[in-house]
């Protein structure tokens, strides 16, 4: 009977230990998950930025290009 109780006592051990490791990977995946939408977060922001850059200054090329053709035309 012992010896049934010891190896119990050891199964029951080694479940609290697999619980606990677990508990850990579950924080663990929490923490990256978080990390991963907080860049994926910053990713947008960026690439909103990069094509808001590029569509102001195509603006900006075009209304240069076009005052540049009337002033053209007008002394023509």
């Amino acid at each position: 009977m012992t010896t049934s109780n010891d190896r119990l006592d050891r199964i029951e051990a080694l479940v609290e230990k697999n619980a606990q490791a677990i508990d850990q990977l579950t924080d663990g995946l929490g923490q990256f998950n978080q990390r991963l939408d907080n860049y994926e977060q910053g990713m947008r922001w960026v690439v909103q930025l990069a094509f808001a850059l590029l569509i102001s200054a195509t603006v900006a090329l075009v209304i240069n290009a076009t005052a540049f053709l009337v002033k053209l035309w007008l002394s023509a």
